[in-house]
């Protein structure tokens, strides 16, 4: 009895308890749902926020506040909530500087919190306008846009951090980072200066930021020219870089940083300028700089190659230039130490430099967006150790007042060997523009300062041009008697050049002189940025042509726009060759005038896409050579004078002034000096005799000699 008992009281306990945890006890202590779905579903969005402090930026020495709740429940939870918040940092842009010049800022800069990176600069000089609408300021940096790629200038990668971002499918460039501080300008509430981003691992163990800051540089007005075509720093992108390690053990980090992106290819179909890299290298007195030029092209073949060099030297300067403009990043700051190893000077920020290839043009790889990317050196950062690199990014344009220390970027100039020249023309072209002349009349006014001082040289090519043209009758006459020894021709045309004064080289003096003064011009108008959208008469840019009107179609070789000023220049070019070149008085005088004939119609191919300023040159220095010739031309005498020479029937005419002749009249009794040409001609003449001697003796010894031999064999 007392067994069934028992055995009815295990029976019942048992039921009781089953019953209790099955049923009971799911009403009164529901189970714990997993920590995913908890953070998931029931998390205060607060809460996280809180839980996220480490993002937050902390300076030296500061600590992370304690939670409001029992830390040691919270503590398993901590990763996944940083994982969490760091999804839902928004997608921000932040506006630095401004669009207004009088506030004192030389720039507008857009920052997004997307991999903290610079999405667009803007020019807010009056100046530097948008050559299709001037109303709008110059935008000299954008994002590239490559199908679903989108590369912004000055992107980071830390690739530890892109390793710890992986398991989120985020990177340093696609995950959005937290804004940590903004700067804003004291004198104007709504334009910010500075702002500084910051990315945390999940695991809280590495911390990178990005700031970037622009200065602000007041003048008064009537400075303002003057100061924003000589003050570097307003043009000056400040960026910085920090690595921050705040786990226990060592970390060794390393970043890649992207150079600018987006600056835009202007007048690409008339420009013989595209999209350059151009990086200068420090030399061993770190005072002097070896600048290096990549163009597009040989850039994508080392790419298709798999060869693309990365240059391990200290550089100075690293980006890209176009034809007026430039973005160039430069290290910055008190932390930059570059020194001499091994003879090469070695950055202790960077470890190699190399060029990338952003997106590649269909038709014409000039045209293809390139940059630069900076490889950082192996950073050891030792437990809650940072350590800062400081760059500063130069975004403006290209002037030699501008592109000087510190940056000592003026290379990029372009000047080529006639740089002085360049420089000159430059200079004049400014000087004649403060005067209150537009650039075009500048132009003009710089045309007749060359025209005048090479007057003396252009007049005495005149004369002689006059003088050669005069003379062809004799000479005709002269080949037709000397037409079997070119020996004697050769002889009796210098004794007609001698005796009527006239040096056939001197007519070449000053066309060598002027070709300095030809490059040097073309060099300064294609590089001088005051010249872009310049207007003058119907000319709405002095930097392009003029595009008259557009064509319907294409015209291969010229493009689809019609140009006069070229074609005025050409036709100007022709009327000087119908006007001044005596006529042929033979077939290769004949052949000359065709060669000359193809050369104009080359020239007007040549001529089509130069800039409207340099046509400007050519027309006005080609009405004045026409004005020169024809005052020449009223100015002298022509009398007929009994020629000198062998053929009695030969008249010589000589061009001379009335000033000459007076001089002749009063020194008719004196015998006239040679000139250095003429005592030139005696000495070669005496020379061919000496040799013609001597040949003729060599040759009656030989003759002697085998009159010698015969005779002693008939012996």
């Amino acid at each position: 009895m007392e067994q069934k008992r028992l055995l009815l009281f295990v029976t019942l306990s048992a039921t009781v308890l089953f019953g209790w945890q099955l049923f009971v006890m799911p009403i009164i202590a529901p189970p714990k749902k997993p920590v995913d779905q908890k953070v998931a579903q029931d998390a205060d969005p607060q809460d996280l926020r809180m839980e996220d402090a480490p993002l937050v930026a902390r300076k030296p020495g500061e600590t992370e506040k304690p939670a409001t709740k029992n830390p040691e429940k919270e503590k398993p939870d901590q990763p996944v909530a940083k994982q969490a918040e760091l999804l839902k940092n928004p997608l921000q842009k932040i506006v630095l500087g401004s669009l207004d010049p009088e506030t004192g800022y030389f720039l507008q800069l857009s920052i997004t919190t997307k991999g903290a990176a610079l999405v667009d600069a803007f020019l807010n000089d009056p100046l530097y306008r948008e050559l299709n609408d001037k109303k709008l300021p110059l935008k000299v940096l954008n994002e590239s846009i490559s199908g679903k790629n989108i590369t912004r200038s000055l992107e980071l990668d830390v690739e530890e951090l892109n390793e710890k971002l992986a398991p989120l499918g985020k990177n340093c460039r696609t995950a959005n980072w937290k804004i940590l501080e903004q700067v804003k300008d004291p004198d104007h509430p709504n334009i910010i200066q500075s702002v500084r981003l910051g990315l945390m691992a999940p695991d809280g163990t590495i911390e990178v930021q990005k700031e970037f800051g622009l200065k602000k540089f007041p003048v008064p007005p009537s400075e303002f020219r003057e100061f924003r075509d000589t003050d570097q720093a307003g043009y000056l992108v400040h960026f910085e870089i920090q690595l921050i390690n705040h786990s226990d053990a060592v970390q060794k980090l390393d970043y890649r940083l992207l150079g600018p992106v987006g600056i835009p290819l202007e007048n690409k179909d008339n420009t013989r300028k595209f999209r350059d890299v151009r990086i200068g290298f420090l030399e061993d007195d770190s005072l002097s700089i070896n600048t290096v030029t990549m163009y597009a092209p040989d850039i994508i073949e080392n790419v298709d190659a798999g060869k693309v060099e990365k240059l391990t030297a200290a550089f100075q300067f690293a980006g890209i230039d176009i034809q007026y403009f430039a973005a160039l990043l430069t290290p910055d700051g008190k932390n930059y130490k570059p020194e001499l190893i091994n003879g090469q000077m070695t950055s202790n920020y960077s470890s190699s430099i190399e060029p990338v290839l952003i997106s590649r043009a269909l038709n014409i790889e000039a045209q293809s967006r390139v940059t630069i990317q900076i490889n950082s050196n192996e950073i050891e950062l030792a437990s809650g150790a940072e350590e800062t690199h400081s760059y500063a990014m130069y975004t403006g344009p290209k002037r030699e007042s501008l592109l000087g220390p510190p940056l000592k970027a003026t290379e990029i100039m372009d000047l080529g060997i006639f740089g002085p020249v360049a420089k000159l023309m430059l200079w004049l072209l400014n000087t004649l523009h403060g005067f209150g002349l537009s650039y075009g009349f500048a132009i003009i006014g710089l045309t007749i300062m060359v025209r005048g001082s090479l007057y003396p040289l252009s007049r005495k090519q005149a004369v002689g041009a006059q003088k050669m043209k005069e003379l062809q009758p004799q000479i005709v006459e002269l080949k037709k008697k000397y037409a079997d020894d070119r020996e004697k021709l050769g002889k009796a045309q210098m004794e007609l050049f001698s005796k009527n004064n006239y040096n056939p080289l001197a007519g070449c003096l000053p066309i060598f002189l002027q070709l300095p003064i030809f490059f040097g011009l073309y060099t300064a108008l294609n590089n001088a940025v005051q010249l872009r959208g310049t207007p003058f008469l119907w000319i709405d840019n002095l930097a392009a042509p003029d595009a008259l009107f557009k064509f319907p179609f294409d015209i291969p070789f010229l493009g689809n726009f019609f140009n006069l000023l070229p074609l005025v220049t050409v036709g100007l070019f022709v009327i000087q060759q119908k006007l001044f070149m005596p006529p042929p008085t033979d077939k290769d005088q004949e052949l000359q005038h065709k060669i000359m004939n193809y050369m104009m119609i080359f020239m007007g191919f040549m001529f089509y896409h130069v800039p409207a300023g340099l046509c400007v040159y050519f027309i006005a220095s080609s009405l004045w050579g026409i004005c020169e010739r024809k005052l020449l031309d009223f100015q002298s005498k022509r009398k007929p004078v009994t020629s000198e020479t062998q053929d009695s029937n030969t008249i010589e005419i000589k061009a001379e002034s009335k000033k000459d002749r007076n001089k002749e009249d009063s020194n008719n009794d004196q015998p006239q000096k040679k000139g250095w040409f003429a005592r030139l001609q005696e000495i070669a003449d005496q020379a061919q005799e000496q040799a013609a001697l001597k040949e003729k003796a060599q040759q009656q010894n030989s003759r002697n000699k085998g009159t010698g031999k015969k005779s002693k064999k008939r012996r």
